[in-house]
């Protein structure tokens, strides 16, 4: 299975509130045999636009909210449903999910090999400082 990283934005809620957040998504990951592998909080912040929630009377815009992100292995079946329940709950404002990078030790050289391949037009590509020098 795939690695996914969910950024989860909320409102701003108690402790009992984001627990109860958490495990409905929790709980969603792990009926399409998805695996959570951490979930980080990166605190209460503005939003830098206002976002449009649903209330019980109708909409409403948010500026301030709470941001979760949760690495997670899971099949692509449960991505659907993730982003259907963030628009369900009302404490939910939006959750994105994207593929995690992946992460290469350095001794590898995987990194160097990549940058290789991308600079090839590189040795075609005329210095004029070092032809000024030579002369």
């Amino acid at each position: 299975m795939p690695k996914y990283e969910i950024v989860l934005a909320t409102r701003v809620l108690t402790k009992g509130g984001y627990t109860t957040l958490l495990k409905k998504f929790c709980n969603e990951i792990w009926k399409s045999g998805g695996v959570v592998h951490k979930i980080e909080s990166l605190g209460s912040r503005t939003f830098p636009h206002s976002q449009t929630i649903k209330t019980d009377v109708g909409t409403s815009k948010l500026w301030k909210g709470t941001i979760f992100t949760i690495d997670t292995y899971m099949k692509e079946d449960g991505i659907s449903a993730l982003e259907k329940l963030a628009d369900v709950d009302n404490n939910a404002v939006f959750a994105k999910v994207a593929p995690a990078p992946q992460i290469y030790p350095l001794w590898c050289g995987y990194r160097e090999k990549q940058n290789i391949e991308r600079t090839h037009f590189m040795n075609n590509i005329r210095n004029f400082d070092t032809l000024l020098e030579t002369e």
